[in-house]
C-alpha cells in the first residue's frame, strides 16, 4: 500500500482507552500542521466505533481550537439519541486539555422512500492538474522537476481546469476535481466514509477563491465548520467527481458546497463548509 494511504489509515483506528474514549495517534509524517480533515476523520471513525461500526448518514462539527501534529488526541463519544430507527452520538476531540473539535453523528438504518438527485454534470475522464503540483507551482514560480514531486497526499486530487486555490486568476465561484486514495481499500464501508471525510477539506473552498485575485496563500485561512450527508456506499478508492461552488464570501468568512458522484453518476454524498477567510496584513514597518 501507498505508504502515505497507510499511515493515514493507521491513524485512523482509534484505540478504546476507557468507556466511550478513544486515542488517536497522527500519522508519521504528518509535518508541523495539524490538518483538520484528519481530526474529522478520526472523530467519524471514533463515532462509528461506538456504535458497532454502523454507518452514519451525517456529520456536523465545529473547528474550535488549532491544534498541533505531535500529540496523540483523545475522542470521548457521548449517545444523544437512541431510538427505534436513528442513533445519534456527540464526540469532542481534546489534545493536551484543549477541545480541538465538537462533532455531531447521526446513524440511521436503512428504509425505503422516493428518491431524486441532481445529475452528475458531464466533464470527461478523470484528469487534470494534481493538487501537490498546483501548490508546488505556487511555491516555486521559477519552476520545478515535474517527474520528482517531492511529497504526495494520501488521496490523489486532480482540478478539472486546474486547482485555483493557489494562484491569483479570476474565475466564477465554481470548481470541479476528481478524487480517490492511492491505493486499493478493503471493502470497509465506514473506512470510506471517514477517508472521504478527511479528503474533502482539502478542496471544497477552491471555488470561494475564483472570484478573487488572490491565492490562499495570501490569506489567514482556518475551517470552521464542517457537514456531510451521506447518502449511500461509495468507494474511496475509484474516481469520485467533486463538483464545488461556493454561494457567498462576506465578513472574512466564506461558504464552499460540494456534489460527490461515483462514476456511474450516482449522487453519493453532500457536503458543505464554512471557512475563515481573512486578508493578510502587510508587516507594520
Amino acid at each position: 500500500m501507498h505508504p502515505t494511504l497507510a499511515n493515514l489509515i493507521e491513524a485512523l483506528d482509534p484505540v478504546p482507552i476507557g468507556k466511550g474514549i478513544y486515542r488517536a495517534a497522527q500519522p508519521r509524517e504528518s509535518g508541523n500542521h495539524l490538518f483538520g480533515g484528519q481530526v474529522l476523520a478520526q472523530a467519524l471513525a471514533s463515532a462509528n466505533r461506538s456504535v458497532g461500526g454502523r454507518l452514519a448518514n451525517s456529520l456536523h462539527a465545529y473547528f474550535l481550537n488549532r491544534g498541533n501534529a505531535q500529540d496523540a488526541i483523545e475522542y470521548a463519544v457521548a449517545e444523544l439519541r437512541h431510538s427505534r430507527t436513528f442513533r445519534t452520538v456527540e464526540v469532542t476531540a481534546t489534545q493536551v486539555g484543549t477541545r480541538i473539535l465538537k462533532l455531531a453523528a447521526s446513524y440511521h438504518d436503512a428504509e425505503s422512500g422516493p428518491t431524486h438527485q441532481i445529475p452528475m454534470d458531464d466533464v470527461g475522464p478523470p484528469q487534470g492538474e494534481s493538487y501537490e503540483r498546483a501548490l508546488l507551482r505556487a511555491m516555486t514560480p521559477f519552476g520545478f522537476d515535474d517527474d520528482a514531486l517531492p511529497f504526495e497526499l494520501p488521496v490523489e486530487i486532480r482540478g478539472v481546469g486546474g486547482i485555483g486555490l493557489f494562484n491569483s486568476d479570476v474565475n466564477p465561484p465554481q470548481a470541479r476535481c476528481w478524487m480517490r486514495v492511492r491505493d486499493s481499500l478493503p471493502d470497509d464501508p465506514g473506512l470510506h466514509q471517514c477517508l472521504f471525510a478527511y479528503a474533502s477539506d482539502y478542496a471544497i473552498m477552491a471555488p470561494a477563491l475564483n472570484p478573487h485575485p488572490m491565492p490562499i496563500t495570501a490569506l489567514q485561512s482556518a475551517s470552521l465548520d464542517h457537514a456531510i450527508w451521506f447518502h449511500c456506499e461509495f468507494r474511496m478508492d475509484e474516481w469520485l467527481l467533486f463538483e464545488l461552488d461556493s454561494p457567498v464570501a462576506h465578513g472574512a468568512r466564506a461558504i464552499g458546497r460540494g456534489l460527490l458522484y461515483d462514476r456511474q453518476g450516482r449522487l453519493v454524498a453532500t457536503c458543505a463548509q464554512e471557512s475563515l477567510l481573512r486578508p493578510l496584513r502587510a508587516a507594520k514597518s
